[in-house]
């Protein structure tokens, strides 16, 4: 019996990173802790670009879902716990981020092309200083960093994707985060692209392992 291979699940692997490369290039608007006033006259300033980041980012983000599953099937024989802990805290992220996503729209409708109110300004400021924008925004970056960590580390000790992968991960994580200019910000995006192809190549060519062993157990049935 043939295996199905993890076409789908490979496909969404490499998804995210593209995606995420391509919303850094349309949507330049900065980070939403910015501050509220300049935050906001950035989104009115591009509003095709910010609405078309948002899908973009909810991609990006949400294929940190299937990522996260990839992460723990690819680590799954040789580090069992490390798989699962890092597959369930980036598959966490992608969550929180979809979440996070949803507040993008309601920008939307606070920067009409008009011109920003003092209203808007203060509501969103408001959104900014609420325990709901901390208690999302600081669980989501804390999956992600700890997930990243505990994957680079099963690399690096089971080696069951290249090494190289490991810095790669890393320094594309560090560099698109969105602390830099938006230069540097692609080029961390393409990083952790290139970080991130082995392991969707790792789960097609574990699926075609797999299923060109099980005729051989048959054999020695």
């Amino acid at each position: 019996m043939r295996t199905n291979k993890p076409y789908l699940l490979a496909a969404a692997v490499v998804a995210g990173p593209i995606a995420g490369v391509v919303w850094h290039l349309v949507d330049t608007v900065g980070l939403p802790r910015t501050e509220a006033a300049d935050y906001l006259a950035q989104v009115s300033a591009d509003r095709d670009g910010y609405a078309l980041g948002t899908m973009l980012y909810m991609i990006f983000v949400g294929c940190s879902i299937p990522g996260g599953l990839a992460v723990a099937r690819v680590l799954r024989d040789r580090a069992p716990l490390a798989g699962t802990i890092s597959g369930l805290l980036l598959a966490l992220a992608g969550v929180l981020g979809l979440i996070v996503s949803g507040m993008r729209p309601v920008v939307l409708g606070l920067t009409p092309e008009g011109g920003l109110a003092a209203e808007a300004v203060e509501a969103y400021a408001r959104y900014q200083g609420s325990a709901w924008f901390g208690g999302i925004m600081l669980p989501m970056l804390a999956s992600a960093v700890v997930g990243l960590v505990t994957q680079v580390a099963a690399i690096l000790r089971t080696g069951v994707l290249p090494r190289w992968t490991a810095p790669l991960l890393v320094a594309g994580f560090v560099l698109s985060s969105g602390e830099f200019s938006l230069a540097v910000t692609v080029v961390g995006a393409l990083v952790q692209l290139a970080g991130t192809v082995p392991l969707a190549a790792r789960l097609i060519a574990g699926s075609e392992a797999a299923g060109e062993a099980e005729p051989a157990r048959a054999a020695l049935a």
